[in-house]
């Protein structure tokens, strides 16, 4: 049977996170840990419509940065995977898409944060003449995303069934003995690294305008990678435990959320990683068989529950794509109206001031 994280499709590539979801609450977001001017040396706000170049000039600036030596993790748009919604370099700089559903302030303008306004670079004049088209794409994004969430409010509710009947079915006692003792030994053997027990809880998984996708951020790079292999829907009942055994051995994680319930579908700890999926090469298996109760399991209930949950989440990507149709023609308008020369250059030297600020000291 289809379990929850299948078919989500992987993107590599460097460390990559979701910088926002959707999910069976609406659209959930990590824009205040990414874009908290407080923790941060400087932040640049860009605004602008669909279209309007925000995600190149993230790209650009990232690319940049990257070629220059400095680390950086990029957020995707949890509904255009292929975009860029936030960068962080060095920990020190961000950029961060600041229109809705995501709009950002300026705490300290001038001071820790700009405003990259790509508006002035469009013919209000072009976009006023299809002010009428814009008007009805917008409207029909909207009611297509209200349709989505409506679907994943549902799946929910199913993902939700599921966990109250893994629950029926896993020796807790068993699995969480068998976290602990994992635990200690990763520390033991300095895998895990030592910190303060701190999570940080970032998006892996989401349903986009473009299907279903997931990005390997937690397995990456890792030294020894673990692949959880789910029997009855257990597994995201085992991350949590798991989660919860690496933190109070004093590791600091980061959790790839999935975005029905926010369950933890991955983790990192150190060189360590954990995925929830089949095993594949190099990767070192949990079998989840061995934390089930079969007696207990309600495999008709779990099979329809999981065959509904299944068919929401395809339905609310269904949704998605037809709120797609207009956004990208929403992007053509736009674009058509954007001064591009006038832009590319503006972009330049936006990359330019931050890397004169990176390589300040």
């Amino acid at each position: 049977m289809r379990k929850l994280t299948d078919g989500f499709r992987v993107i590599g590539g460097g460390e990559r996170w979701f910088a926002g979801a959707n999910t069976d609450r609406g659209f959930s977001g990590s824009y205040g840990d990414i874009a908290d001017e407080d923790s941060l040396e400087h932040l640049y706000v860009i605004k602008g419509g669909p279209g309007t170049g925000k995600s190149t000039l993230m790209k650009e600036a990232a690319e940049r940065a990257e070629k220059a030596g400095f680390q950086v993790v990029r957020y995707l748009c949890g509904s255009d995977p292929d975009s860029l919604d936030a960068a962080v370099i060095d920990g020190r700089i961000a950029l961060a898409d600041g229109t809705a559903p995501h709009p950002l302030d300026l705490r300290c303008p001038g001071v820790s944060s700009s405003l990259v306004d790509l508006t002035r670079f469009w013919d209000g004049g072009a976009l006023e003449r299809q002010s009428g088209e814009i008007r009805r794409l917008a409207a029909g994004k909207r009611e297509a995303y209200r349709e989505a969430y409506r679907y994943l409010a549902a799946a929910g509710r199913m993902a939700e069934e599921l966990r109250a009947l893994a629950l029926d079915c896993f020796d807790r006692e068993k699995a969480e003995g068998f976290c602990l003792r994992l635990a200690k030994r990763l520390r033991r053997e300095r895998l895990t690294g030592s910190g303060s027990g701190r999570i940080l809880r970032r998006y892996s998984h989401a349903v986009t305008m473009k299907g279903l996708w997931a990005t390997d951020a937690v397995s990456a790079g890792a030294a020894r990678r673990y692949a959880v292999e789910d029997a009855m829907e257990t597994s995201f009942l085992f991350m949590s435990l798991l989660a919860e055994a690496l933190t109070g051995s004093g590791a600091d994680i980061a959790c790839g959320l999935f975005p029905l319930g926010d369950a933890v579908a991955g983790i990192r700890a150190g060189s360590c990683s954990f995925r929830i999926g089949r095993a594949e090469e190099g990767e070192i298996p949990i079998r989840m068989t061995r934390f089930v109760r079969p007696e207990s399991a309600e495999r008709g209930r779990l099979r329809l529950t999981e065959r509904l949950a299944g068919e929401l989440i395809d339905a609310a990507s269904g949704s998605l794509s037809r709120a797609a149709e207009c956004h990208f023609a929403l992007e053509s308008i736009y674009g058509s109206a954007m001064d591009y020369d006038r832009m590319a250059e503006y972009r330049r030297e936006t990359a330019d001031r931050i890397l004169e600020r990176l390589t300040e000291r």
